[in-house]
């Protein structure tokens, strides 16, 4: 086997020496690795590649094969076109990685802080994304200020020292690889348990390829991607250096595919499959979205209203101008075509032009309409699409609690108390951690310290109801948690276990022996988020029947499927479980077993 750059594979002095091999030995095939390199729709198109199809004509009889993990159909095609490959088989592996947990965490301005508590969280290695090579520098510097066992790794250091960094990383001599995307190419550490995007990806095929490098061993993993708006603007600055509008307008659209990636309400899983072109049913309780859902709230008339003016529009424009025209805009650009004259023109001045985007973002992610990747974004109604129009379909959108009235807005008080009861736990949790020399996560995981500062037990028995506190953890730290517990309260008069108004208000319609669709319709919520209240509820300790909930002939065969196939993730379980059981009484059986098993272990 011959590994050549594609530089060398085509220069004039390398040509002598490819003829002699093809004359004495004979060229079996051809591999084009990393092939998404030879699409100008790629994520890291290189022109170098292009020229790869030179030697289709050199050498007409040899087969080639083209391979790559990050390939949008669109991509696929171009790199058949450019090869020039005929007839080609075309084999497809599915792009889920069902063990990797996504995350978004939005933030108004960098916060190094965040990182730290983030990396403390977590346990086994991990790598730290970043834009440029400075922020690699100055984070990896911070790191190990923090006694965080950090490495830089980019473009800009020395040979002998990247190969060095990266051959300390995969020895777990140390945890952390702070590094830029020059990181990652042909290494193989499956036991990579997070990986951080401190600074936006500039497209989703780098991040899927990047947050891909965690978990490759088959056992659970995070991805987590900070998001701060001001990336936005550093990455246009890039994209405006390009030398032609055409790449532009490509990376344009890449950009703001991931700015859609990160608002979205929607199963992450979903999203990002869905633009690799597979599909995926959602609910995959591996990402932020599935596990802390936001409130549905039916949006048909609204779609109907949006669908309704692409289709006037002639599906020639894109989301900007289309709600434009539904927001009844004075602008130039929709005189010009006539737009004004239109009956969709200001049928949508009743919600903002966020709202709007919300809308259309949710269309998008759910398949009940599409959009044109060739750089200019221009919407275009699908079979779904015309099923809302006709009043076939149902349109139900995932709104942030921002947007939904007085969400959870009364309640910041308590949530205040609680945060600073959370604060105090998080200072001893580091003292218990720094005089034992282990990271602060061996004691007590984050999840764990919200439960007691939510729940405040004032007992061992109360302390012993907290998810994640076992016979072990109740013996050495139960004592002094509890007392910091006790003397928070006794300073905070006004201090206690507090539910917040949603919660509390689910609680009371449980304990009425109410069935989850009785509870759901009498709250006006979705089953899902009454399933989430009810799985909180538990973990808190609170006293739930689950009878009027879920059969005991089901809850009979979820523990039995939970026992052979483990608790997470949740989709074996469904498959193995069938169509008779919904992920609602999957979750609230898992959520019951695991308060169960907490309540044995103390």
């Amino acid at each position: 086997m011959l590994y050549v750059a594609p530089e060398r594979l085509l220069s004039e002095r390398f040509a002598p020496f490819l003829e002699s091999i093809a004359a004495k030995i004979g060229i079996a095939t051809l591999a084009v690795d990393e092939a998404h390199c030879v699409s100008e729709w790629g994520h890291d198109f290189r022109p170098e590649y292009r020229q790869i199809q030179q030697l289709r004509q050199r050498y007409p009889g040899i087969p080639l094969t083209a391979l790559t993990a990050t390939a949008t159909s669109r991509v696929q095609q171009d790199i058949i076109e450019q090869l020039q490959l005929k007839n080609p088989a075309i084999h497809l592996a599915s792009f889920n990685r069902s063990n990797l947990y996504y995350e978004i965490l939005p933030q108004e301005k960098r916060s190094y802080p965040q990182l730290l508590q983030r990396i403390r969280a977590q346990s086994g290695s991990g790598i730290v994304y970043c834009f440029s090579r400075r922020s690699v520098d100055e984070i990896a510097y911070r790191l190990q200020q923090d006694n965080i066992a950090a490495l830089p790794y980019h473009a800009g250091l020395d040979d002998k020292i990247r190969a060095d960094h990266q051959t300390r990383f995969l020895r777990d001599d140390v945890q952390v690889m702070v590094a830029t995307i020059a990181f990652g190419m042909g290494i193989n550490k499956p036991d990579v348990r997070f990986v951080i995007h401190y600074d936006l990806p500039k497209n989703l095929e780098s991040y899927y390829q990047e947050s891909g490098r965690a978990g490759r061993d088959g056992e659970a993993a995070t991805c987590t991607l900070f998001f701060n708006p001001g990336d936005v603007r550093k990455i246009e600055y890039f994209i405006e250096q390009k030398a032609s509008d055409q790449e532009k307008r490509i990376s344009y659209q890449q950009l703001q595919q991931v700015v859609d990636y990160v608002e979205g309400t929607h199963c992450r899983r979903t999203i990002i499959l869905r633009y690799f072109g597979e599909r995926f049913p959602g609910n995959c309780d591996r990402c932020d979205n599935c596990r802390y859902p936001k409130p549905l709230e039916d949006w048909t008339i609204e779609a109907q209203k949006l669908l309704s003016c692409v289709a006037r529009c002639r599906e020639r424009f894109g989301m900007n101008h289309i709600i434009d025209v539904l927001r009844g805009a004075k602008k130039q650009k929709i005189e010009e075509y006539g737009h004004h004259l239109l009956s969709t023109y200001g049928i949508g001045q009743d919600k903002s032009a966020e709202a709007w985007k919300l809308l259309g973002r949710s269309l998008l992610h759910q398949g009940l309409l599409d959009e044109t990747a060739d750089g200019y974004r221009v919407l275009k109604l699908n079979q779904l699409s015309w099923e809302v129009l006709r009043k076939q379909r149902p349109v139900a959108i995932a709104v942030p609690h921002q947007t939904v009235a007085q969400a959870d807005r009364d309640f910041n008080p308590q949530a205040a108390t609680a945060a600073l009861l959370l604060e105090r736990l998080r200072q001893l949790r580091k003292q218990l951690a720094d005089a034992q020399s282990v990271p602060p996560y061996v004691i007590f995981s984050d999840s764990s310290l919200k439960l007691m500062a939510q729940a405040q037990p004032q007992s061992l028995d109360e302390f012993a109801q907290i998810s994640g506190v076992g016979t072990y953890k109740l013996q050495h730290y139960g004592d002094r948690f509890v007392e910091e517990i006790r003397e928070f309260c006794q300073e905070q008069p006004t201090a206690r276990p507090w539910l917040s108004e949603t919660l509390q208000a689910t609680f009371t319609l449980s304990q009425q022996h109410l069935s989850l669709a009785e509870i759901a319709a009498q709250r006006q919520l979705s089953l899902s988020t009454i399933t989430t209240h009810l799985c909180q509820l538990l973990e808190l300790g609170k006293p739930l029947a689950i009878a009027p909930l879920v059969l005991p002939v089901k809850q009979d065969l979820i523990l039995k499927a939970i026992e052979k196939l483990g608790e997470d993730p949740l989709k074996p379980l469904k498959d193995s479980l069938g169509d008779n059981f919904s992920y609602e009484e999957i979750k609230l059986v898992r959520a019951w077993w695991r308060q169960q098993r907490a309540s044995h272990s103390s």
